[in-house]
């Protein structure tokens, strides 16, 4: 099995890590539908009941443009020096 590297989530009210709760998330669902679901160990009191944090992907009209970014520079003429 190839295994995925996700990004470390954090809780927006204390920063901690939150963990990653396979059963109650749908990672293979199609993007409009998947949604991923995480806890927060540190704001959780009962942990019958923990802080769950729910993750969708938001469907943009616009993505992301791309901008052609030209980089010129000029080039340092490099000395060399024979040593007899």
């Amino acid at each position: 099995m190839v295994r995925t590297r996700r990004a470390n989530r954090y809780c927006v009210d204390c920063s901690a890590r939150l963990v990653y709760y396979p059963r109650l998330s749908n990672p293979k669902a199609p993007n409009e539908h998947r949604v991923l679901v995480y806890a927060c160990p540190d704001c959780t009191d009962d942990f019958e009941k923990p802080k769950m944090f729910s993750i969708k992907r938001n469907k943009v009209e616009e993505p992301l443009e791309t901008v052609e970014i030209e980089i010129t520079q000029l080039k340092k003429k490099v000395i060399t020096t024979k040593l007899s």
